[in-house]
């Protein structure tokens, strides 16, 4: 087993983690109830560990190459995230009575909605096909794969699991009840401006 690469995929993978974007955004939206909140990182996890079995397959890749799948799961992943995008704007502008149940959602949801919002965003997609081409190459056996998506689903069910349980704190949610507007706002323009970046390759993009 290759320990080294497996050290060095780890360390990328949670400064990447904890890097901002839709599943962050998606955590603050979900943190006014904790059972929703770590229902959601239990969707978001399962979502990059088939993201990192599709890549370490090689499935990602050969959805890459060709121009029409790859295409139709970028848009797909747009109009998803615009979605997400426009919910959180709408959130934004709702009264003050009804902005816990808008955030909390139902538990069950929160799962769905996690690994969908990470399974779709294409960005995800690209991420982990060059991380894992880069640095996994032909020879690395089957048992280092294996354990390399073990790290991977580990390591993101951590982080989001620690997220959600610190986000839905009553010493936190106090702070995030106060700024619940601002926060559904930032959290409605990131997941806009995702899916519209998504687009705007789309449109410039030679395949289509």
């Amino acid at each position: 087993m290759n320990v080294s690469l497996l050290i060095t995929i780890g360390v990328i993978h949670l400064i990447a983690l904890a890097s901002p974007g839709p599943d962050i955004a998606l955590m603050l939206r979900f943190s006014a109830r904790r059972r929703a909140a770590l229902s959601a990182a239990l969707g978001i996890a399962t979502g990059i560990l088939v993201h990192s079995i599709l890549s370490l397959t090689g499935i990602s890749l050969l959805i890459q190459a060709h121009p029409l799948l790859f295409t139709l799961v970028r848009l797909a992943g747009a109009i998803y995230l615009g979605w997400m995008g426009w919910g959180a704007l709408r959130a934004a502008f709702r009264p003050a009575s009804e902005l816990k149940a808008a955030n909390g959602g139902a538990s069950g949801n929160g799962f769905w909605t996690g690994l969908n919002t990470n399974l779709l965003n294409p960005k995800a997609l690209v991420f982990f096909i060059g991380l894992l081409a880069a640095l996994v190459g032909p020879d690395v056996n089957w048992l280092t794969r294996t354990a390399l998506v073990v790290e991977l689903f580990a390591l993101s069910l951590a982080w989001f699991v620690l997220l959600a349980w610190w986000l839905s704190s009553p010493r936190i949610q106090l702070r995030l009840q106060a700024w619940s507007r601002p926060i559904n706002g930032l959290c409605g323009l990131l997941f806009c401006s995702v899916a519209g970046s998504i687009l705007w390759l789309l449109v410039g993009s030679p395949s289509i």
